[in-house]
């Protein structure tokens, strides 16, 4: 395996971040973080706990009185700005963490940074931009509207993007004027406690709080009577936790959940750019991507030839640790996931489906949790492969000789997150996209990455909100006041009589 070429110094051992100081939790227990390619322990974390977690809701309530909300936007501009170069500053150190936690290539992880540095400079710049509205006058009386924030921001993040999820939770909240509780996945924690060395130096303190741990500490976030709004993203079994812990208190949630999304494939398709854009779409981070392709929906016009070259296309991919440069489909992130992903593929098999295709791992790779792709066909719409999230690089073919057929398939799905058409008539791609119930539908292309200004959030059990937008991500984080006041009389011809004494 190559060795690490930049300052990163292993084993990473972070701390709490809690009022702007680094402590240990309350429990004193910390938890190791494994490289997923090798399983050896690249650092630990502290294991946070419910008392932890008050404390720090406690000082981000503090910060957010005394320190944050009496800042004008265009200064909490300024503090995102400065962040976003800090990022860019330590940009090799954070894709190599990003790397050995996570297990994704390389040139994955650094995306993933430039674009959680470019999150913040987004967000700075949006800052000073989101305003309310004014209402006509009525009689004496003139209404207007101010978007404030909550106050308090309680974020749960997963483990499968975390630079970019570190900044997605609190990038716009805090350019929104609330304060963050920031709760990271176990399973890659390192990138979020290593954003926070950043923020300890440039925010006021308590302006962003990080607790790191399991389940009890989340739960805790969720049901903090003084968190205002929850923002998480995760499996849709864990989000409706969250939405039934967060109902107790009557707290807003932002949802962004799981994904069986369609990837519809027209006899007129570009075929070779179908092939490549659908090896993109479902190999991306190995498959863990609530956004990817793990439904392959094609005509049969077009089948064979189109698994003919899929096929010769994915077996030509390399199998490795995401630091080697060659390196095109990596291990999956931890030993749950490696379990999880396993379990469907044995389970699709005791279901009668037909493999149409399984990779190998190479002999040569250290012992990681690897998974090789695998296709499967003639599959039973009531398959669990077929109805459940996978999240690894495993996807299900389906034919349809008629596209009604194919909008039927794509919409029978509890999920709503993502769907693709390919067809050079662009006419018949933007009418189907159109009846894909779905919050992003690619036409041509699997580019399953965010672009910052465009909303991403689904439909369904995808989850509810928008994030990474303008106007929908602002409003996410920012409730709406109404202000009435009394302007003047009915009658304003003579505006001297203002002035005259009866």
């Amino acid at each position: 395996m190559p060795e690490l070429q930049s300052k990163l110094r292993l084993p990473y051992d972070g701390q709490l971040l809690i009022d702007g100081a680094f402590v240990e939790s309350e429990s004193g227990d910390r938890f190791d973080v494994e490289n997923p390619a090798d399983r050896t322990v690249i650092g630990s974390a502290p294991d946070g706990t419910a008392a932890d977690i008050d404390t720090a809701v406690d000082a981000a309530q503090e910060a957010y009185e005394h320190r944050w909300r009496t800042l004008s936007a265009r200064e909490r501009g300024r503090y995102l700005f400065e962040i976003a170069d800090a990022i860019e500053a330590e940009m090799e150190t954070f894709v190599e963490l990003e790397t050995v936690e996570n297990g994704k290539p390389r040139d994955q992880s650094r995306s993933d940074v430039t674009e959680a540095a470019d999150t913040f400079r987004y967000y700075g710049g949006a800052a000073d931009k989101h305003h309310g509205d004014t209402i006509p006058e009525k009689r004496e009386l003139f209404d207007y509207t101010v978007r404030e924030p909550y106050g308090v921001v309680g974020c749960i993040i997963p483990w499968n993007w975390p630079p970019m999820h570190t900044a997605d939770f609190t990038a716009a909240p805090i350019a929104c004027g609330n304060t963050v509780v920031l709760k990271p996945a176990p399973e890659a924690p390192l990138s979020s406690l290593k954003m926070a060395t950043l923020w300890q130096e440039i925010l006021p303190d308590g302006v962003v709080n990080v607790v790191t741990g399991g389940a009890k500490p989340g739960a805790r976030l969720a049901s903090h009577p003084d968190v205002g709004k929850i923002g998480f993203t995760g499996h849709t079994q864990t989000g409706t936790k969250v939405m039934e812990a967060a109902a107790e208190t009557i707290t807003e949630v932002m949802l962004e959940l799981g994904g069986k999304n369609p990837n519809i494939v027209l006899p007129d398709a570009p075929l070779q750019a179908a092939v490549e854009g659908t090896a993109a779409g479902l190999f991306t981070n190995t498959g863990q991507a609530c956004a990817g392709c793990e439904r392959l929906l094609l005509h049969e016009d077009i089948a064979d030839e189109f698994l003919s070259a899929f096929t010769d296309h994915v077996s030509a991919l390399t199998i490795g640790p995401g630091l080697d440069p060659e390196t095109d489909i990596a291990p999956l992130a931890n030993k749950k996931q490696y379990d999880k992903v396993s379990g469907y593929i044995e389970r699709g098999k005791a279901a009668g489906a037909t493999v149409l295709y399984e990779g190998s791992v190479p002999d040569d790779v250290d012992d990681g949790y690897y998974v090789p792709p695998v296709l499967f066909g003639d599959v039973d719409p009531d398959m669990d492969i077929v109805r459940e999230e996978v999240f690894g690089p495993v996807m299900i073919v389906q034919e349809f000789s008629a596209v009604s057929d194919a909008v039927a398939m794509a919409n029978d799905t509890q999920y709503g997150l993502t769907g693709a058409v390919w067809t050079k008539d662009m006419r018949v791609g933007n009418r189907l996209a159109r009846r894909i119930d779905a919050g992003i539908v690619y036409l041509n292309n699997y580019d399953n990455g965010t672009f910052l200004g465009a909303p991403f959030g689904g439909f369904g059990r995808s989850g509810v909100g928008k994030k990474l937008a303008f106007e929908e991500t602002l409003q996410e984080f920012t409730r709406t006041k109404t202000i009435r006041t009394r302007i003047a009389e009915d009658t304003v011809d003579d505006l001297d009589a203002y002035y005259t004494d009866d």
